[in-house]
């Protein structure tokens, strides 16, 4: 290589520097996809928390691999003044990352709230429908003047396992005939609508165990990176220190209070000399 050699000029572009920029990428990309759940708000509307919530966990990862990323840095090269700055300071905002994924636990809360009432809106509407069509065709039954005119109204009414398929019948023995199927029709209908097996609940069941699971992993793990302001351990093993100490407190307290209760005699001493008397041979007395 040559004095004027331009690659000798060139600035030269670390590992720690490329990784820098991977860990930025990932926190922008995240927040990007936040602002898109977030934007417009429309706080009261089911769909928009849902979305809100999916984003928060589903870009989870990309934060966390980001948060990972500069505590790596931060310890491969521990005399950059500079990237134990950023480290400080994304651990502070990890704090808040903790308590965020903590909040998605009462918001999802709202959310199976909203969802069970839409589905219970659903159902209602479904089963109105039902009744209200059930209730035309025992009008059209009911008005029916003899059996070509039944069968005409039934068929107006295009209504699905009501077709005259019987031999030939009075139209009093039809007429019954039909709303004993007309009943079975509506039971099945309202069995089926106010089933415990629908897939709009299960799908708020999945989704809510989900969103606690995923909330409370998430939350660890950015407590496991995450520092307070003037401390050097993490947020997590804080909180695993002070859970310590109050166990050893209760512990304590449950060794003192054993210890300060009287102790009461394993039996009763008058109990053990009434049998000791019984006991005794009677006419036994002085040996001569």
């Amino acid at each position: 290589m040559t004095r004027n050699d331009p690659e000798q000029h060139r600035p030269h572009q670390s590992v720690t520097d490329v990784l820098s920029l991977i860990a930025l990428a990932l926190f922008v990309t995240y927040g990007v996809s936040l602002l898109n759940a977030i934007l417009p708000l429309a706080v009261g509307q089911p769909a928009w928390l849902s979305n809100l919530i999916s984003s928060l966990l589903d870009g989870a990862p990309l934060a966390l691999v980001g948060l990972g990323l500069v505590h790596l840095l931060a310890d491969l090269e521990p005399d950059r003044l500079r990237l134990q700055a950023r480290r400080r300071a994304v651990a502070r905002w990890a704090t808040v990352a903790v308590i965020g994924f903590l909040l998605l636990i009462p918001l999802q809360a709202i959310s199976v709230v909203q969802g069970y009432g839409l589905v219970t809106r659903s159902q209602s509407s479904a089963m109105a429908v039902a009744t209200e069509r059930a209730e035309e065709f025992r009008r059209a039954i009911g008005a029916a003047t003899s059996v070509e005119d039944l069968q005409q109204r039934i068929a107006d009414l295009q209504g699905p396992g009501l077709q005259l398929s019987e031999g030939p019948q009075s139209l009093p023995e039809l007429k019954r005939t039909l709303n004993q199927r007309l009943q079975e029709s509506l039971r099945s209908s309202r069995s089926v609508i106010h089933s415990p097996w629908r897939p709009e609940l299960w799908a708020i069941v999945q989704r809510t165990f989900r969103v606690l699971l995923l909330a409370l992993v998430y939350a660890l793990a950015f407590a496991a990176g995450s520092q307070r302001r003037d401390r050097e351990e993490s947020l997590l093993r804080e909180l695993l220190a002070r859970w310590h100490r109050l166990r050893a407190r209760g512990l304590r307290r449950r060794l003192e209070a054993r210890s300060s209760a009287p102790r009461a005699l394993p039996a009763d001493m008058a109990y053990f000399h009434a049998l000791s008397v019984v006991s005794e041979p009677q006419g036994s007395g002085p040996l001569p």
